[in-house]
């Protein structure tokens, strides 16, 4: 462990309101703190590299919510965050939302932390192997069973490589061979200086993993220290509170934390008089009347501005086109990493023109309102929008496998696939020597009396094969396909059926 902080929570606060419809309105204009629903309160935590923190506590006491804050998951309603360090939040009620597959869930999890495209493929195989999930890639992730998901969740953290890692009540997942491919996986982070918060209640692993122990109650820091100073309290605290036999006696055990939880009951919290020390001064029935009248004021103040301004409006067009002021917007860019494939023959812009043909694919790193920045040969340069068919890595696009749609694709490709698709990942110099194609592009070949091209990427690498489709509205009646580009996932890769060109474009990252 060493003096570097990663991560820090600075006097935090999280609560949450109990409120929605027009309860949710009125609270807005008669705050309640009985509304508030705290969460954490008032926690200041430091996490160092290579430290190996705990939080223990008893259920509800606030340790996932934490888990959430320190990887800013979640926002605190006061207090500071701070943490700019790469995170990865291992969470059974964090990724698993949604009926997205296994492999679309390992590859947006991927997209989310920048791994590049070209490794997603290899990448993928060893998480899955990892996992011991062979064979369960296009399984829905909720048919998984909540110890694979946790063998997921780990081997995910393991090749991802964080430089903080938090586990939530995974432990208690794994079987006993898996538990040993955890330990190596801790053993192999703390040996890289990595930091990891283990948040379980399982002792014997707080006890011979964790370097300092936070113990969490009613959503506040109720003791932190060394482990051999910390658990004997906390292990005769849950004792106690286990021998409780009533919910009456739970409810008012370690009665202190649980009244100071209450922002009522926080004199340094920066609410105001009403939300301190009252509920609303008036009584339900004229809190109804009272708001719905100031709602029915401000819906025709409201109306009355909208009609002034469109008066207004159509003034300020005619002097703006009388004076023929025209504004020039500026584009601004948004970072995003997808698939881009041009449509048609177009030009990379930027430093030098780059002419590319049809059918040649690149990494998108931004999107702006009418162009892509793109990646080429290690520079960022910009391509129009309407030239390009955007592919999201994060999107759930139909999966099917080439024995499913060879009806439906040129024979040649269809019935020597494997000896094409060999030929993917290689150089364009080996394609010209063994191949000997009918042309010799930089960016696209055609194979000798073959309506097959090969399409090649920025580094002179084979990543895209394309050749007619077949029984086109057979095709477009069996996937029921309304648009002129379907795309799919498609093996290890996509496959984009361009209905305006009657052609197949398989790609491979």
């Amino acid at each position: 462990m060493t003096s570097e902080i990663l991560v820090r929570l600075l006097n935090v606060t999280k609560y949450f309101r109990q409120v929605s419809g027009f309860q949710k309105f009125r609270d807005f204009m008669l705050p309640e703190s009985k509304n508030h629903v705290v969460e954490v309160k008032d926690v200041t935590i430091h996490l160092y590299r290579g430290e190996i923190l705990a939080l223990v506590g008893l259920p509800n006491s606030g340790k996932s919510i934490i888990g959430k804050l320190m990887a800013k998951v979640v926002e605190p309603n006061s207090g500071r965050v701070k943490n700019e360090y790469l995170t990865f939040l291992a969470s059974h009620n964090h990724i698993f939302e949604g009926s997205t597959s296994v492999r679309q869930l390992i590859e947006s999890v991927f997209l989310t932390y920048n791994m590049p495209l070209q490794s997603y493929n290899e990448k993928r195989k060893h998480v899955l192997d990892f996992a011991e999930l062979g064979g369960k890639e296009k399984c829905s992730i909720q048919q998984l069973m909540i110890e694979e998901r946790t063998k997921l969740l780990v081997s995910l953290a393991y090749f991802i490589k964080p430089d903080v890692i938090i586990f939530d009540e995974l432990y208690q997942y794994m079987d006993r061979d898996f538990k040993k491919k955890f330990h190596m996986v801790i053993d192999m982070f703390k040996k890289e200086r990595r930091a990891i918060v283990l948040i379980d209640s399982n002792m014997e692993l707080i006890r011979t993993r964790a370097n300092y122990i936070t113990w969490m109650s009613h959503g506040q820091v109720k003791q932190s220290g060394a482990p051999d100073e910390v658990l004997p309290l906390y292990q005769s605290y849950v004792s106690d509170y286990y021998s409780c036999r009533t919910d009456e006696e739970r409810e008012l055990f370690d009665l202190q934390m649980r009244m100071s939880r209450s922002l009522n009951h926080d004199k340094d919290e920066r609410l105001s008089r009403i939300k301190k020390y009252g509920g609303a001064i008036f009584d339900e029935k004229l809190q109804r009347t009272l708001i719905s009248t100031l709602m029915l004021i401000a819906g025709i103040a409201m109306m009355f501005l909208l009609m002034i301004n469109d008066i207004g409006m159509k003034k300020t067009e005619v002097a703006a086109d009388e004076k023929g002021i025209v504004e020039k917007t500026v584009d601004e860019f948004r970072e995003k990493y997808a698939i881009g494939v041009t449509n048609k023959p177009t030009e990379l812009q930027g430093g030098q023109k780059v002419k590319l043909p049809a059918g040649n694919t690149m990494t998108i790193s931004s999107i702006g309102d009418e162009t892509y920045k793109v990646d080429y040969q290690k520079r960022t340069m910009e391509v129009k929008q309407q030239d390009i068919i955007y592919i999201n890595p994060a999107a759930l696009y139909d999966e099917y496998t080439i024995s499913e749609l060879e009806d439906y694709m040129y024979d040649n490709y269809s019935n020597f696939r494997e000896f094409f698709n060999g030929y993917l990942g290689k150089h364009h110099s080996v394609i010209n020597k063994e191949l000997y194609p009918e042309t010799n592009d930089r960016f696209k070949i055609k194979l000798t009396k073959n309506e097959i091209y090969l399409h090649f990427n920025d580094y002179d690498i084979m990543n895209g094969i394309s050749f007619p489709i077949v029984n086109e509205e057979k095709l477009r009646q069996k996937f029921n396909i309304s648009t002129e580009q379907w795309i799919i996932k498609l093996d290890d890769g996509y496959a984009i059926a361009d209905f305006s060109k009657g052609e197949w474009l398989i790609i491979q990252m």
